[in-house]
């Protein structure tokens, strides 16, 4: 492929003179002034990745992109920018359900954050519900959920639970008794050809060999001499033989890590065992849940297992959108040990790679803290329900775009109404008035800020959810 020069007095076309320089170049980048405040509007790019769009804009962007399907989110309160308030004469909000994103959800408990990432799962899971949106193709939901565990769990309302084995009796109550028969209860049992090398590390806490102690460090070469070549089995042969040669506290010290393993492995899963052949735990239109909520699990070792999930979750072929929820973030995350700062490290890469996955991430927590400020800068949505905290306002404004030259942006987050938000989504797209005229026109909501209401649920709490997919689905 040749280049042509663009010095003056050399040809700018093809040799054929079909093509110039200029059918490379955007004209709406073309600005006789140099003033970037006069954007003829969004992109047809910008326009096919917003992740929140107003009504108004609907038709232009379906347009532009004809298989694009948006869910309706809500409604808009006020869009504040530079000190003004502006209330959209149509308030409807939708989520843009082609394109992957990636949200943040906080706020203290019975503020309407939980009742929010309800309402965003039945816009990615009911499709050909028109009261809600132009969802055609119901999407696969992974939900990670960690409590204190025993009788007392809190459920969380889903279609597919996989629990720890260890507390199966007891979440199996749990669930049915707020949900109902309807929902489907299964140990989590990891299969052989299911864990690599990294599935070992993040099962046994190892995130470095600099941190491992001395018999950790020996695993290690022994995983490494494997290398390609790793088989479970095989690595089971190589730690028989390296027990041999550690003392009896190194050897119970790596037992211990091993438990934990062992208790999750099901290399031969049969009926005859007592365990029912494994369902699919992620299907097309499904709604499942990782329920790690165990007296006998630890944060640490929640996190080591969900990095394995996620992990299998990114690999799998649905032909079909994948969401993942990592839901009630600060009861694992905020611990900084080897098993949360790997799935930290997990989620992170996912996010970058969001678009390539085709992945959507809802992150949903009450303490904005724990989380590290650069998933905050890579989020394209993040929604502040009530919260009091200063120390949460400020790491969260610290790694937002918005303009808080006025200076009661924190004082609306603390009077905001139970389902209402403070929303930042600078890629988002409404409708504003240009300079000072009545005139509207498409545009970026840039440094704006939204006070937003998310809508009714379609679905009733406790359950009801696992009925609609199925009913709609099979419309």
């Amino acid at each position: 492929m040749s280049v042509h020069s663009v010095d003056s007095g050399v040809s700018s076309e093809s040799p054929d003179g079909s093509i110039c320089e200029w059918d490379f170049l955007d004209e709406q980048a073309m600005f006789a002034d140099g003033n970037t405040d006069c954007f003829p509007g969004p992109t047809p790019h910008e326009c096919k990745n917003a992740p929140l769009v107003v009504q108004p804009a609907l038709r232009p962007l379906e347009e532009m992109a004809s298989d694009s399907q948006f869910g309706l989110f809500g409604q808009i309160v006020s869009m504040n920018h530079k000190g003004t308030t502006e209330v959209p004469s149509d308030k409807r909000l939708y989520m843009n359900c082609s394109a992957p994103f990636s949200a943040l959800l906080c706020g203290v408990q019975g503020a309407g954050k939980s009742h929010t990432l309800a309402t965003m799962l039945e816009n990615l899971l009911i499709p050909r519900f028109k009261p809600i949106g132009s969802l055609e193709e119901p999407m696969s939901a992974l939900v990670l959920h960690f409590g204190e565990g025993g009788s007392s769990s809190l459920p969380s309302e889903v279609a597919w639970v996989f629990a720890s084995p260890s507390s199966i009796k007891t979440m199996r109550s749990a669930y049915i008794g707020a949900l109902g028969e309807k929902v489907e209860i299964h140990p989590l049992y990891l299969t052989e050809a299911e864990l690599d090398a990294s599935a070992i590390l993040s099962m046994m806490s190892i995130n470095s060999s600099e941190s491992a102690p001395l018999y950790m460090q020996l695993v290690l070469e022994r995983l490494r001499k494997l290398g390609e070549d790793f088989t479970f089995r095989a690595f089971q042969n190589e730690l028989d033989d390296l027990k041999e040669d550690l003392n009896p506290f190194q050897k119970g010290s790596l037992d211990q890590r091993l438990a934990l393993l062992n208790s999750f492995l099901d290399s031969t899963p049969s009926k005859s065992k007592g365990r029912p052949i494994r369902p699919s735990r992620f299907a097309k239109g499904q709604l499942t849940v990782i329920d790690l909520s165990d007296p006998f699990i630890d944060a640490d070792s929640a996190c080591g297992i969900f990095n394995i999930i996620c992990r299998l979750f990114t690999r799998v072929d649905l032909n079909a959108g994948k969401v993942l929820v990592i839901d009630e973030a600060h009861k694992y995350l905020s611990l900084a040990k080897g098993g949360a700062s790997g799935l930290t490290k997990r989620i992170l890469s996912i996010i970058r790679q969001q678009r390539h996955l085709g992945m959507r991430v809802i992150i949903s927590t009450q303490e904005p803290t724990i989380l590290p400020p650069v998933i905050i800068d890579l989020c394209t949505v993040i929604m502040l329900h009530r919260f009091q905290s200063p120390a949460w306002w400020e790491h969260i404004v610290k790694h937002v775009s918005a303009d808080f030259s006025l200076g009661d942006a924190f004082d609306r987050v603390v009077r905001l109404q139970t389902g209402q938000s403070v929303v930042f989504a600078p890629s988002g797209i409404g409708k504003f008035k240009i300079n000072d005229t009545d005139d509207e026109d498409l545009g970026l909501f840039g440094r704006r800020y939204l006070i937003c209401k998310t809508r009714k649920r379609v679905t009733d709490d406790g359950g009801a959810s696992i009925l609609a997919t199925r009913l709609t689905d099979s419309d």
